[in-house]
This record gives structure tokens, C-alpha cells and sequence, in this order.
């Protein structure tokens, strides 16, 4: 069983969009790649911060389960969403997908992510769009400091062909990932810390439950070097005492005997951001944006 968890609110920000964005047509290529699922299979909840416009309750009140909450913000519904399995008591084999409201998804994509998770049961985590072997989804090299201090077996690929599709470890995603129950139920401390402690904190989460540092200790000391006066050296130094926090935490979890977890990703993105600068590399997105609005219109008739 797929559980779809979507994550939505009405507001927007600043992000350089492509010019095809919309929720509308965002929300639709999700309930598509679902509706893609056989009967039964899968369902969606629709975690909503706050009102949402007439336009897209009516398509989350056709295709799934509404839940209204208000105040939430950001990390709030992330926590609310990451409650949710270990409420309803999900068996630990099925899988939950974490969506935010700001991606495209090609139509195959639940039916592969299902696939992937079949052909690959020692994976614990699975994304849609991520960072493999040091490139983001838009085939730009990534931030240096995320990658240098990787042990060299990270480096070993493991192509595994699903559907046609190679999928293999990723470093890191976003917070639209899927997982298996058990996992997020298991992690859920794990993942709120990370919150905690801000910055990226979806990368941060990757590297806790894959057993890594989330931050390489030859560069914690950086954030202190630049700082242009006392306000920002002793912000850096508070900056610098939750990285340190992570980091220990990380290690008390290895002496403790955690398991590291397996993150795996397709080489080619089923689903992008929609960011100008992180689209990913691949698909025609303008044409599944297109596609995808022909497909609602068909769909609401």
C-alpha cells in the first residue's frame, strides 16, 4: 500500500518560477501518477495549512482524504505529516510519500517508485528527484562542501534497472521523499531534531539516517572566519554549537549500534521542483505541465 501524504498551503513566496507554474497543475500531476495505481493500492491525504482556494479543495475532495489544520507553518507540517503513519498504525512494509505542493510529477511515477521498492527491499528511503553521486537534479555540480568529505565507498555505484529506469544510492534529497513505514516511524525523533537545528535541515536528515556527519569537521569552523563583527561571530559560534550537537548526536547513534539506512533515487528525475534553477535535467517539463492540464480537464468532465 502507497500512502500519499501532500503537504499543502494557499500562500506563495519569491522563488524564480518557470513560467508554467501553478498548484493547479502541480496537484493534478500528482493525483495523475496516482490515479496511475490500481484500485486500492494507494490513497492520498491532504494536509492542509491554513485555507485553500476553491479550485484545488475540489480536486484533493474528488481523489482523497482532507485534513485542515491552521498555523502550522513549515516544520509544523512536517511534524504533523511524520505523526501521521505511526497514528493509523501502517503496516512497516508499506510505503509513504511525503509530497510538498511545488512539484511536477510524470505520469509513471508512483507506479515506478512501487516498482523500485519491490525490486529493491533493502531500501529504506526513496526520492523522485535528488542528489546522486555530486549533481543536483539540474545536472549542476553540487555545493563542494556537501560531497568532499564522503567516504570513498559512497562513490561505488549500484544500478539497479527498474522499469527501464536505473535507480541507484542518492546523497540526498528533498522534503518530498517516500520511505517505508517502519522507517519513519523509527526516524521520526530523528527527523525533528534535524529540524530543530535548522538550515537544510531535509539535507541534514538525509545524512542522519544514511549513519554520516551531516556536517565535515574541517569546515565547522568556517562560519567564524567570515564573521564581520561581535553580533555575527557569537551568531556563527551558536551556528556552530548545534552542528557540533548534530555531529555527536550522529555518533552516539553509531556507538549505540544504528543501522544506516538506503536512500535510492532513479538517475533520471521522475518529478522536479519547480525552481528555475533546480529543474530537473531530462524530461520536457513544459510539455508534462501541458499534458497534465489536458489530462485534468479530461479527468473533471
Amino acid at each position: 500500500m502507497l500512502h500519499i501524504i501532500y503537504r499543502s498551503y494557499d500562500g506563495e513566496n519569491n522563488k524564480d518560477r518557470p513560467a508554467f507554474y501553478s498548484k493547479v497543475v502541480a496537484l493534478a500531476s500528482c493525483i495523475r501518477a496516482f490515479e496511475g495505481l490500481k484500485a486500492g493500492t494507494a490513497e492520498i491525504i491532504y494536509l492542509n495549512d491554513g485555507p485553500i482556494r476553491a479550485e484545488r479543495i475540489r480536486l484533493m475532495e474528488r481523489s482523497g482524504e482532507v485534513l485542515a489544520c491552521s498555523g502550522l507553518g513549515m516544520k509544523g507540517s512536517m511534524r504533523r505529516a511524520l505523526a501521521i503513519p505511526y497514528q493509523r498504525a501502517w503496516p512497516a512494509d508499506d510505503l509513504v510519500w511525503f509530497a510538498e505542493d511545488d512539484y511536477l510529477y510524470q505520469p509513471q511515477a508512483f507506479k515506478d517508485l512501487v516498482a523500485a521498492a519491490t525490486a529493491l527491499p533493502d531500501a529504506d528511503y526513496f526520492a523522485l528527484y535528488a542528489l546522486i553521486d555530486g549533481l543536483l537534479p539540474n545536472g549542476s555540480p553540487s555545493v563542494e562542501y556537501r560531497v568532499r568529505w564522503f567516504p570513498g565507498r559512497w562513490l561505488e555505484r549500484r544500478c539497479v534497472a527498474v522499469e527501464d529506469r536505473c535507480w541507484q544510492r542518492a546523497l540526498s534529497t528533498t522534503s518530498t521523499f517516500g520511505g517505508r513505514s517502519r522507517a519513519i516511524v523509527e526516524d521520526g525523533l530523528l527527523m525533528k531534531i534535524a529540524m530543530i537545528y535548522g538550515g537544510a535541515w531535509d539535507h541534514t536528515t538525509c545524512m542522519l539516517y544514511q549513519g554520516l556527519c551531516p556536517f565535515p569537521y574541517d569546515s565547522l569552523v568556517e562560519p567564524l572566519r567570515v564573521s564581520r563583527d561581535v553580533k555575527g561571530f557569537f551568531r556563527n559560534a551558536a551556528i556552530l554549537a548545534a552542528r557540533l550537537g548534530l555531529n555527536g548526536y550522529q555518533n552516539v547513534r553509531r556507538w549505540t549500534g544504528s543501522t544506516p539506512r538506503l536512500l535510492v533515487a532513479p538517475g533520471r528525475a521522475l518529478a522536479t521542483h519547480l525552481e528555475m534553477q533546480f529543474l530537473a535535467l531530462g524530461p520536457d517539463w513544459i510539455s508534462v505541465a501541458e499534458d497534465t492540464q489536458r489530462w485534468l480537464t479530461e479527468w473533471l468532465s
